[in-house]
């Protein structure tokens, strides 16, 4: 069975939320650490949220199907309150993880949707009364329809059951009792493979809803830093990382076989704040598509030497830090490639998980202007 390879952000994802519900239970008058029952369930709210949204025509051939239709969302999420340092660094967000179902109306050439991912809301102020945050979530789903040459030809948007799942919603959040909360909020879904499968054009979809969070025990009161003491970030201080990477793709319908692409790469970073790093990275792509593209190209068997087929890039970089994992973006250009059909510009979107002070793991969406390219795995050593 192939899963779409995004489903490691999951893993991230939950890394960060079994970390959290493992933290130390502080006391101003003990200082024992405890894991009792009570302690994981610290904070732990039930949210139902219940919106309305229509399919966005993000290609021509998508415009003839169209549809308004609700979604539904349950959610098991902790009101983060100060367990663990990064916690008052970002205002103390949301953390959870959300089941979600569509029917996606009367469009039958999708089926119907069903999605399993965490997420984390990072409110932009710190009222426990009235929030606006912004929420992200990223995980698996699956559409019980996808591309048939024969049964389903209608459907050139995606090309595998499963697929990843991604939600960004801004929401108006409301405190209306000690134990209950109501949200407002504006939300955008997609559904894609990352060019695992073909057709893979993807499913947006945007709505508009409301919800209701119920929490279950007493909220705990907001631990805040110990000390105001601020580490200075204006000496530069490189740290220099290598890692390789690995994905496969597909680039036609009725491919059956996926095709390999190899990533080392070289980063330079310099911690400026708690919060970020930024850097230079340098990209060494072998991507073993390129003979198909260029056979089509020149109309012709073309044999690519080894070295024709790599592509150097050099890119910024920054990094969002959150506890030992972190968001990683990239903006890059690649300096040389004879296949570069989706241009030279190029962008990385990804997780990086530290195992330890010098191993990572990552795994990072690769496009081309959102133009989505492969899903790459890696590992890595800071130097």
């Amino acid at each position: 069975m192939k899963i779409d390879k995004l489903f490691l952000f999951v893993l991230c994802l939950f890394f960060i939320i079994h970390k959290d519900a493992l933290c130390i239970n502080k006391s101003k008058d003990i200082n024992t650490s405890t894991h009792t029952i009570d302690t994981l369930m610290q904070n732990i709210e039930l949210d139902l949220r219940l919106n309305y949204g229509f399919l966005i025509q993000h290609h021509y051939e998508t415009s003839a199907f169209n549809a308004h239709f609700p979604m539904f969302e349950l959610s098991l999420q902790k009101q983060t309150y100060g367990g663990s340092e990064w916690h008052s660094y970002y205002n103390y967000p949301t953390i959870g993880l959300t089941a979600f179902y569509t029917d996606f109306g009367s469009v039958d050439i999708y089926g119907k949707a069903f999605a399993l991912y965490p997420f984390i809301n990072f409110p932009f102020n710190k009222s426990k009364e009235n929030t606006i945050g912004l929420r992200f979530g990223v995980g698996l789903g699956y559409l019980t329809k996808k591309f048939d040459t024969y049964r389903n030809f209608n459907n050139t948007t995606i090309g595998s059951n499963f697929n990843a799942a991604i939600n960004l919603s801004l929401e108006y959040k409301r405190l209306v009792s000690e134990r209950f909360k109501m949200a407002f909020f504006i939300s955008l879904t997609h559904f894609s493979n990352g060019c695992s499968h073909q057709p893979n054009a993807g499913i947006n979809a945007a709505s508009a809803g409301i919800s209701g969070a119920y929490l279950f025990n007493e909220e705990s009161h907001y631990i805040h830093p110990a000390s105001n003491i601020k580490t200075s970030y204006k000496k530069i201080k490189p740290e220099f990382y290598i890692g390789m990477s690995y994905g496969m793709k597909r680039i036609y319908y009725m491919q059956n076989d996926n095709f390999s692409v190899y990533n080392l790469e070289l980063y330079a970073m310099d911690r400026v704040s708690k919060l970020s790093k930024f850097g230079i990275g340098f990209d060494i792509v072998y991507d073993l598509t390129d003979k198909l593209e260029t056979e089509e190209l020149y109309q012709k068997y073309t044999e690519l030497t080894f070295y024709e087929k790599l592509k150097p890039g050099i890119s910024i970089a920054y990094e969002l830090l959150i506890s030992d994992v972190s968001f990683i973006f990239n903006f890059g250009y690649h300096l040389y490639g004879i296949e570069m059909s989706y241009g030279r510009w190029y962008q990385k979107i990804g997780m990086k998980i530290n195992f330890g002070s010098h191993l990572y793991g990552k795994i990072t969406l690769n496009t081309h202007f959102g133009v989505a390219d492969y899903v790459g795995f890696g590992l890595g050593i800071k130097l």
